[in-house]
C-alpha cells in the first residue's frame, strides 16, 4: 500500500487519514449493493415492460441516489477530489473524467426520471427505454466508482498532506452530522427501507 505523506502529527494524520479511507470504503460498498439491487429489479421486469410498476421503481431510484449523489458523491467531490487537485499537479485528468462521468451521471438521471413520467402511462415501449435508461445510469455510477477505488483514493493516500487529511477528516464529521439529522427527520417507513437495502438485507 501507497504512504501517506505526514507532517507535524504523523499517528494522528495516519488515524485521520484511515478513517477518511474507510469511510469512503464503506461507502462506496453500500452504493455497489443499492445498484446492484435495483439493477436486478429492472431486469427481472424487463421482459414483461407492461408489468412495471413506476412507483416501486422511482421509491427504489430515491434511494440510491440519495445514497450515491447526496451522500457518497458530495464527499468526494466536495472534500478529497479539491484537496487531491492542490496537492498534485497530476491529478488533472483523473479529475476531469471523474467530473465528466458526474456530469453524464446527472444527464443520465433526469433521462431516467422523464422515463419514469412517462412509464406511469403503463406503455410498454416506454417500460422497455425506462429499464434501459436505468441501465445505463447504474453503470455509470459503477464505473465511476471504479475510478474512485482503483485511481483516485490510491493517489490521495500518495499526496494528500498530514494537515489536509485532517481538515478532510473534520468535513467528513460535519457531513455525517448533517446526515444522521435528515436521517431522523424522514419517515419511520422511509428510514427502514434505507437502513435495509444499505445493510444488505
Amino acid at each position: 500500500m501507497p504512504r501517506i505523506r505526514v507532517g507535524r502529527h504523523p499517528g494522528t494524520a495516519m488515524l485521520t487519514a484511515t478513517y477518511v479511507l474507510l469511510t469512503l470504503s464503506i461507502e462506496q460498498k453500500k452504493e455497489r449493493h443499492f445498484i446492484s439491487r435495483l439493477l436486478q429489479h429492472v431486469q427481472s421486469i424487463a421482459r414483461k415492460p407492461q408489468e412495471i410498476d413506476p412507483v416501486f421503481i422511482e421509491s427504489q431510484l430515491n434511494e440510491l441516489t440519495r445514497f450515491a449523489e447526496a451522500r457518497h458523491q458530495r464527499k468526494v467531490e466536495a472534500c478529497l477530489m479539491p484537496a487531491v487537485r492542490n496537492a498534485s499537479r497530476d491529478a488533472g485528468p483523473l479529475l476531469a473524467d471523474l467530473e465528466s462521468l458526474s456530469r453524464l451521471g446527472n444527464a443520465m438521471l433526469r433521462a431516467v426520471r422523464k422515463c419514469l413520467r412517462r412509464a406511469m402511462r403503463r406503455s410498454a415501449t416506454q417500460g422497455k427505454f425506462l429499464c434501459r435508461t436505468i441501465d445505463l445510469y447504474c453503470h455509470n455510477l459503477l464505473k465511476r466508482l471504479d475510478k474512485e477505488e482503483q485511481e483516485l483514493l490510491p493517489l490521495a493516500q500518495r499526496v494528500i498532506s498530514s494537515d489536509d487529511w485532517f481538515e478532510i477528516g473534520s468535513m467528513f464529521l460535519v457531513q455525517d452530522q448533517k446526515e444522521a439529522r435528515l436521517d431522523a427527520a424522514l419517515p419511520l417507513r422511509q428510514q427502514s427501507g434505507f437502513y435495509q437495502i444499505a445493510q444488505g438485507a
